[in-house]
C-alpha cells in the first residue's frame, strides 16, 4: 500500500459522515488530536489546513474522538460504569442532590445556583486544578461564546452564564496543554463536549492525560449561531451586540438593556443544529459532575455525581463551605421535572434519528445504555448472519486493503480450520510500523478470545458483554458448537433497536 493512498485516512470519513453531513458541533475535538495540526475550528467550521495524507499512510484518530463518530462510545461509558445506580433516563450516578453556592451575590449574578462557578473557583484557589476549560461571552458579541482558558478565579466570573450556541472547547483544552503547559485541568462542556474528551482519553491520547475533573451541563441542544442571530435581528431588530443575556425556560428569553423578549421554541426550533436533534444525553451522563437547573427553585441547582472523583471534590467543597446542599427528595418536582425533560430529549431524538436513516440510510450516534427496549430483543432476530471474515495468515498490508475496500474497520478472524480466534481492528493495525506490515500476519494484531453471544440471548445480555468487556462488536456463537460462528452484533445494531421502538 503506498504512502499517499488516502483511503485509511480517517478525515475522509469525518468529512463524509459528520461535516458534510451538518452533523459538526464544533468542539474542536478533531484539532485538538490531530497529530500533525491539519484540520482548524474557525468560522464555524472545520478547516483542512492540509492534506495529513502526505504525512500520514494511516490514521483513525479525528473520527474516533468526534462526538458523533460510532467509535470508543463504550470505552466512553467505562468512566462511569462503577456507579452503583443505573437509571435509564439520567445515566448512570453516585448520588443526585440540590446545590447552592453560599456566596449569595455570586448566586445573583449567575441567576441560578452557581455551582459551577463555585467549585472552579475554588479548585484553582485551592490548587486542584491550575486551568479550567470555559466558555465567554465576546467583547463585541455578548451572544457568542468563545471557549478559554481560565487560570484565575476572575476568568471563571467572566464566563458565567448560560450558554446556547456552538463553542470550541475541546480544541481549548488542546491549548491549555500545548500553549500552556497546564496537567490538571477542569474541563465544562455540555454532552457532546464532554464524550469528546472521554473518548480522547478511551483513546489514551497524550494530552488526555492532563484532566483532573470534568463537569457536564444539562443540555437541550445548541443553536446555529449565525442563523438565530440572524432571525433575532430580522423578526425583534436586536442586534447580536445588544443582547445582555439569554436562557431557556418555557420559552427562549432575550434580555436587552431595555427590554425582555419571550420568543416561542416553536419559531426558532428549526435552528437546533442537526447532531443535537438526535442527542438523547440531556443530564451530560459521562461527566464527573453533572450540574444543571434546579426548575422551579430559582437559586439551586440539581448536582448529578457520577464518578468517586467527582463525589470526592464536590463534598470537599461542601465541607470547607462553598457549596450549600439540600435533599431532593424533599422537593419532588424538581425531580419529576428532571426525569420529564430527560424522557422528551430522548424520546424526540430517538424519533428524529429515526427519520433521518429512513430518509438517508444513515443512522446517526446514539448513546447505549441498559434499557427496556434492549432487553425485549433476541440476539437471533438482529445479529448480521453473512459476516465478512478474514484468514489469519494474511498480512496486515493484505488486511487494511480489505478494510479500504469495504469501509468496515474491523473483521472476525479465522484459523485454517474456519474457527473464529478472534477479531481484527483497524485501531491495531496502526499500532504496526509501516515498514512491518507485509511481514506481519493479522494474527498477530488479532484481539484473541473474542466475546460472545448466543441466539437465545438477548441484546441487553449482549450490551452488558459490550460494556464490561470495552468492545464494540460481539461475536454470535453456536451454543451446540461453539467454534462455530453464526453471526455478529455491533453497536449500531443495538442503536437500531432503540430506533425502531420509537414510536413514530
Amino acid at each position: 500500500m503506498g504512502s499517499n493512498n488516502d483511503s485509511l485516512i480517517a478525515y475522509n470519513v469525518l468529512k463524509k459522515k459528520i461535516i458534510n453531513a451538518g452533523f459538526c458541533t464544533q468542539c474542536g475535538a478533531c484539532e485538538a488530536a490531530c497529530p500533525v495540526s491539519a484540520l482548524q475550528i474557525k468560522d464555524e467550521k472545520v478547516n483542512r489546513l492540509h492534506d495529513c495524507s502526505k504525512d500520514l499512510d494511516l490514521c483513525p484518530i479525528c473520527y474516533g474522538v468526534c462526538p458523533h463518530s460510532e467509535a470508543l462510545l463504550l470505552r466512553s461509558l467505562s468512566f462511569v460504569a462503577d456507579a452503583p445506580v443505573r437509571n435509564e433516563v439520567v445515566g448512570y450516578y453516585r448520588k443526585i442532590v440540590l446545590a447552592q453556592a453560599t456566596d449569595r451575590k455570586l448566586r445573583e449574578q449567575s441567576r441560578g445556583g452557581a455551582v459551577v462557578t463555585s467549585l472552579l473557583t475554588y479548585g484553582i484557589e485551592k490548587n486542584i486544578f491550575d486551568s479550567a476549560i470555559v466558555s465567554q461571552a465576546e467583547h463585541d458579541n455578548p451572544a457568542k461564546p468563545k471557549a478559554s482558558v481560565a487560570l484565575v478565579p476572575d476568568d471563571i466570573l467572566s464566563a458565567i452564564g448560560s450558554k446556547f450556541f456552538p463553542s470550541s472547547v475541546a480544541k481549548a483544552y488542546g491549548s491549555a496543554v500545548y500553549g500552556y503547559g497546564k496537567t490538571k485541568i477542569a474541563f465544562v462542556g455540555v454532552p457532546c463536549h464532554v464524550l469528546a474528551l472521554r473518548k480522547m482519553e478511551a483513546w489514551q491520547h497524550k494530552i488526555s492525560g492532563s484532566m483532573k475533573i470534568t463537569i457536564g451541563l444539562f443540555c437541550f441542544g445548541t443553536f446555529s449561531l449565525s442563523n438565530l442571530l440572524d432571525h433575532i435581528t430580522k423578526t425583534y431588530k436586536v442586534k447580536p451586540s445588544e443582547i445582555k443575556h439569554m436562557r431557556l425556560s418555557s420559552k427562549f428569553v432575550v434580555q436587552t438593556e431595555h427590554d425582555v423578549i419571550r420568543i416561542p421554541m416553536s419559531e426558532i426550533e428549526d435552528h437546533i443544529l442537526p447532531s443535537c436533534r438526535t442527542c438523547t444525553d440531556f443530564t451530560s451522563e459521562l461527566a464527573d459532575i453533572s450540574v444543571g437547573s434546579a426548575y422551579p427553585l430559582t437559586d439551586w441547582s440539581t448536582v448529578i455525581l457520577r464518578t468517586k472523583a467527582g463525589e470526592d471534590f464536590f463534598y470537599e467543597a461542601v465541607e470547607n463551605g462553598i457549596v450549600s446542599t439540600w435533599v431532593i427528595e424533599k422537593e419532588p418536582n424538581v425531580m419529576e421535572r428532571l426525569i420529564i425533560a430527560a424522557m422528551q430529549k430522548r424520546s424526540a431524538a430517538l424519533k428524529e434519528a429515526k427519520k433521518i436513516e429512513e430518509v438517508y440510510g444513515y443512522l446517526p450516534v446514539l448513546m447505549l445504555r441498559e434499557s427496556d427496549e434492549l432487553a425485549q430483543i433476541k440476539v437471533e432476530d438482529i445479529m448480521t448472519k453473512n459476516v465478512t471474515t478474514v484468514p489469519e495468515d494474511i498480512s496486515v498490508n493484505q488486511f487494511l486493503d480489505i478494510v479500504a475496500r469495504r469501509r468496515h474497520i474491523a473483521y472476525p478472524v479465522l484459523n485454517k480450520n474456519g474457527e473464529p480466534i478472534g477479531i481484527a481492528t483497524l485501531e491495531e493495525a496502526s499500532k504496526i510500523a509501516q515498514a512491518s506490515r507485509k511481514d506481519t500476519p493479522v494474527s498477530k494484531i488479532t484481539r484473541t478470545q473474542p466475546v460472545a453471544a448466543y441466539p437465545g440471548e438477548t441484546a441487553l445480555d449482549v450490551f452488558r458483554k459490550m460494556e464490561k468487556h470495552e468492545v464494540g462488536r460481539v461475536l454470535v456463537l453456536d451454543p451446540v458448537n461453539p467454534k462455530k460462528m453464526l453471526g455478529i452484533i455491533t453497536k449500531t445494531d443495538l442503536m437500531h433497536i432503540l430506533t425502531n421502538a420509537a414510536k413514530t
